[in-house]
């Protein structure tokens, strides 16, 4: 029986990612995000396949965006569109772009990001 239960604890311990593989789902806060803004990038954000669900919880300062996501440490080969922030739905697209891309690699739900500036003005956040 003993050497049972050090069999089992050698490989756990000399192969510590055996034991401690990463979560295959993870659930968290990407970020607070100004009222109705949350719905509209967790929903962009579920359309493009970066997570799978989407919950908004309201708060003092804004709207809590809470998604299920693969946690992601290798950047993927094509970019991806999450959503596009319009000048007449946000006061600061441009600001908007960057926290939610910057919140988003914090987080590992994607590596890297980049903000691309439209006509209007408005700001396309793709992710890696």
């Amino acid at each position: 029986m003993r050497s049972a239960l050090l069999a089992a604890i050698v490989p756990a311990v000399l192969v510590p990612g055996v034991a401690q593989a990463a979560p295959r789902h993870t659930t968290d806060v990407l970020g607070t995000y100004g009222f109705g803004r949350a719905a509209v990038i967790g929903s962009a954000g579920e359309a493009a396949g970066l997570w799978s669900t989407t919950m908004i919880y309201s708060g003092i300062a804004g709207d809590d965006l809470v998604i299920t996501y693969t946690p992601r440490y290798k950047a993927s080969a094509t970019e991806r569109v999450v959503y596009t922030a319009l000048f007449t739905e946000v006061a600061y697209p441009d600001a908007e772009c960057d926290r939610v891309g910057a919140d988003g690699v914090a987080k590992h739900v994607w590596v890297s990001y980049r903000c691309r500036t439209g006509v209007a003005p408005n700001y396309t956040l793709l992710v890696r």
